[in-house]
């Protein structure tokens, strides 16, 4: 089989960028992935489908890092876990998280989480999820904590 030709993967990246954003090396590994009943990718041809992409403003590393940086950390993400989401997808951009892991943990704890938070079970679950979302033992910890003495002196 022939490889598929430069129109046709364009096209394809077109297709692609029409549904959601990409980073670079996200965008070159779907181009290169073998499809039923279709030729083989062609590297050169995704690399220069990638930089005409880039050159024309439609693939930006660094906006589509900052989108998602945004996106995550409106989920609930922690710095580190941004970042690491960030090199996962090939994405060698430093995305400055919108809200330091402090802060939104502070904010977690006092809206989506706060009505668990009246027992041990609820807290060693939200606890769980936290960690599942990037945070450090060490800042649930201190948040938890910070939390718990404000809403104790707020009772009083």
């Amino acid at each position: 089989m022939t490889s598929e030709t430069y129109e046709a993967m364009l096209n394809r990246a077109m297709w692609y960028l029409g549904r959601r954003d990409y980073g670079t090396q996200e965008l070159r590994q779907k181009l290169l992935r073998p499809r039923q009943n279709k030729p083989a990718p062609d590297v050169d041809t995704a690399d220069a489908v990638t930089e005409r992409l880039a050159e024309l403003g439609l693939l930006d590393d660094a906006r589509y890092a900052q989108y998602l940086a945004e996106a995550l950390s409106r989920k609930g993400y922690s710095a580190h876990a941004i970042q690491f989401e960030l090199r996962k997808r090939g994405i060698q951009e430093e995305a400055e998280a919108p809200v330091e892991d402090g802060e939104r943990l502070s904010e977690l704890l006092q809206t989506k989480y706060a009505a668990r938070l009246g027992d041990d079970r609820g807290r060693q679950a939200v606890h769980q999820a936290l960690i599942r979302k990037g945070y450090k033992h060490g800042d649930i910890q201190r948040a938890m904590r910070n939390y718990m003495e404000e809403d104790s002196f707020d009772g009083d």
